[in-house]
């Protein structure tokens, strides 16, 4: 079984993680699957949206493929989710992200 697959299963096997979708984002974003890297990036953040890591990650892979203003609006929204939570660390580095691109 590939790493893909597994992941596929873990997902089957536990779908409220969001670890697992979010590894099957990073999988696909590896493999240069750009729209199933976006595709699982998003599910996670309307899914789970208090699972902060992924905005940064959805939010560069935006960037990277000029999708700004799509970009803004999910750094913003990593941004409340971050302050909700306490996540002082993302909250930082989702802020910075926005400083230097808009």
């Amino acid at each position: 079984m590939d790493r893909k697959e597994f992941i596929k299963n873990e997902i089957n096997q536990y779908p409220d993680d969001p670890f697992n979708h979010y590894l099957l984002g990073m999988e696909y974003q590896k493999e240069g699957d750009i729209n199933g890297a976006l595709e699982s990036f998003k599910y996670i953040a309307s899914t789970f949206p208090d699972y902060i890591a992924t905005y940064y990650t959805l939010a560069t892979l935006l960037l990277d493929t000029n999708q700004d203003d799509e970009a803004k609006k999910y750094i913003i929204q990593g941004i409340e989710e971050a302050e909700k939570k306490g996540a002082a660390k993302a909250n930082k580095e989702l802020k910075q992200l926005l400083e230097l691109n808009f």
